[in-house]
């Protein structure tokens, strides 16, 4: 099933970046001891996407270290063909998990497992598809990095055993300038299950706004199983407290 891009019209979209806004500013008063991450972003590409979510330290954690509670919401939409039909999917979707977060010095990182439950609208209906209607299941991730001198390496990966799906990102940057607030290089990433493959890789490049914030900004070139190339957009931000 080739997917294609189509402009999302699901109401989640804005819902989830009002949750972020009202999280940043639930947040945004407490003080340095706070250990709250909140986080946004989106991608352009042959399926549109926003998310919206926090990670908030748990009783007992010391210097973002310990156990901690991640939660999301997300939402999506994309077209493919099913024989002679062309299909309109919109997705929307959240999820639960607990992770240990480690570290010390220039590495750090973080491993979960949680619940994720994803609605997907399918039109007309395509029953051959098995992410037609509400599934709910286990996920396990990984995340972390490393910093070495003016090199950066980050990475990230899920696994969702309902739909055996998998989502994976890696980038390698170098800091620019004396100030340390912007980082260049190139991200590759890659996400399917066992119906499709869908791969990405551009340059990205990272703009911190302080301390505790940073927006990420990448454009490159996607490709996929059945499908032709095309560009791609991603941002992502976060802020902790």
């Amino acid at each position: 099933m080739p997917h294609r891009r189509r402009p999302m019209t699901s109401l989640a979209a804005p819902a989830a970046a009002a949750l972020v806004c009202a999280g940043v500013a639930w947040v945004g008063p407490a003080s340095a001891q706070s250990d709250v991450t909140v986080f946004a972003g989106g991608q352009l590409d042959v399926a549109d996407s926003a998310y919206a979510g926090a990670t908030i330290g748990l009783p007992g954690s010391v210097d973002s270290k310990g156990f901690a509670v991640r939660g999301s919401v997300y939402t999506g939409s994309y077209d493919y063909n099913s024989g002679p039909n062309e299909i309109a999917a919109d997705f929307t979707g959240a999820q639960a998990e607990l992770i240990y977060r480690f570290g010390n010095g220039p590495t750090w990182g973080s491993v979960g497992i949680g619940y994720r439950y994803v609605d997907t609208d399918l039109s007309p209906a395509d029953p051959g598809n098995r992410r037609d209607g509400g599934q709910g299941g286990v996920i396990v991730s990984l995340d972390g990095g490393h910093v070495s001198g003016p090199w950066r390496v980050d990475w990230y990966g899920s696994y969702g055993f309902e739909l055996d799906d998998y989502n994976a990102l890696a980038s390698l940057t170098h800091q620019v300038g004396s100030s340390g607030r912007v980082r260049l290089g190139m991200e590759v990433a890659a996400e399917g299950d066992t119906n499709y493959n869908a791969y990405h890789i551009g340059p990205v490049a990272g703009f911190k706004l302080n301390d505790k914030s940073e927006i990420q900004v990448s454009v490159g070139l996607s490709d996929g199983d059945q499908r032709s190339s095309q560009a791609y957009v991603r941002l992502g931000f976060y802020r902790s407290f």
